[in-house]
């Protein structure tokens, strides 16, 4: 069987859920048969650059100076057809939290490819305006008449970004957003050297890992944050993560006088040793599809506090909770706190029995893309 080449589209290839989940593929397939190639839309150096370059792969780039959103898709979706009529790829794996870049699918159509994929990461996105859903609502169909292949990382992805009918029909397949279980287990020695080193011994830790967006709602944290910590000095809160608002929530920090007792740590090759020193896993999304962050923590073991803008399918072990966002802070501080009294053990192997072991899913891609190549489509 000759080599193939996917291509996958991205917004950007940052320390995030959706370009972690493409990169936990890429590690594992077998590269004497797919290779990766990437095309984002901007021209900047990204946190993935590298590893793809040391794999094999490429890094293209496109980008539109249109101000209107819409506009803007319509003319990287342009742009597109012209990158694809010129480098031909059989497959073209698109990936995004909203059917607005559907128009990819068609100029994907219009260049030739033959499978075409799109792939929903993300939930419902709360606050859109009537228009903007009216937008959403054309666009499905856009994907249900020019996509060959729908994917989803959870039930509620599927249903916002996918017309009803291809749901009905089993044309969405749920891929899980897979996880090295061998990496995020709990382990004892790797708590206590990283709590000695953060001098964390006697103190309640919180965790929180992700862009700093308004979808992912750090500053709801914070606030949760500071009226524990006016109860409980001997609690801490740690962010991983970059974004466009981190700045702005260390601000909010320094004012609320918690500059010492907030770590910021930024992007961080060893997620699982972080996890390990904390003692709760807090996620207030605005929105999310099914968040890799959230099953790399319950795979250590977390007990974890949730939003309940975020899907119930993401609760794979005992220790979960979901909160309203429009509960009081003291409701989300007392639940925080109830996980005081938890005892901590490892749960990589129940995360690996729920189908979330990276293995088994970088596997099922990998036999999915050998069959569009050899016209099998039995793995699906």
């Amino acid at each position: 069987m000759k080599k193939v080449r996917i291509l996958h589209i991205v917004e950007e290839l940052s320390a995030a859920g959706i370009e972690s989940f493409i990169m936990n593929m890429y590690r594992r397939i077998d590269k004497n048969f797919i290779q990766f190639d990437f095309l984002v839309l901007r021209h900047v150096h990204e946190f993935y650059d590298d590893e793809i370059k040391s794999l094999g792969g490429n890094k293209f780039c496109i980008s539109s100076k249109k101000k209107n959103t819409l506009f803007k898709v319509y003319d990287e979706s342009k742009k597109i057809e012209k990158f694809l009529t010129d480098k031909k790829y059989e497959i073209v794996h698109i990936h995004y939290t909203t059917s607005l870049r559907a128009p990819f699918l068609k100029a994907c159509y219009n260049a030739g490819v033959k499978t075409r994929i799109y792939h929903s990461h993300s939930g419902y996105v709360i606050g859109k305006n009537l228009l903007k859903r009216i937008i959403y609502h054309r666009m499905k169909k856009v994907i249900s008449k020019y996509g060959t292949y729908y994917f989803a990382c959870s039930k509620v992805a599927a249903e916002w970004v996918f017309e009803k009918k291809l749901i009905e029909n089993d044309r969405v397949k749920i891929i899980f957003n897979g996880i090295d279980t061998k990496r995020f287990k709990y382990d004892v020695e790797t708590r206590k050297d990283l709590r000695e080193k953060l001098n964390l011994i006697n103190d309640f830790t919180l965790i929180h890992t992700g862009r700093f967006t308004h979808q992912k709602n750090q500053s709801f944290l914070l606030k949760v944050f500071d009226y524990i910590y006016n109860t409980d000095k001997n609690v801490r809160l740690i962010f991983l993560g970059d974004g466009e608002l981190l700045q702005e929530v260390k601000q909010e920090a320094s004012k609320l006088g918690l500059s010492n007792k907030v770590y910021f740590m930024g992007i961080q090759q060893n997620v699982e040793m972080y996890l390990n020193a904390a003692d709760c896993f807090v996620m207030p999304s605005l929105y999310e599809g099914l968040p890799v962050s959230a099953v790399e923590a319950q795979s250590t073991g977390l007990p974890c506090v949730f939003s309940e803008n975020i899907s119930r399918e993401v609760s794979l072990i005992n220790n979960c909770s979901f909160l309203s966002l429009d509960s009081p802070i003291s409701i989300w501080a007392d639940k925080i706190l109830e996980y005081k009294k938890n005892i901590r053990q490892d749960e990589s192997y129940t995360i690996k029995k729920e189908g979330y072991d990276v293995e088994s899913v970088a596997n099922f891609m990998q036999k999915f893309y050998i069959s569009q190549i050899c016209g099998d489509d039995s793995s699906l």
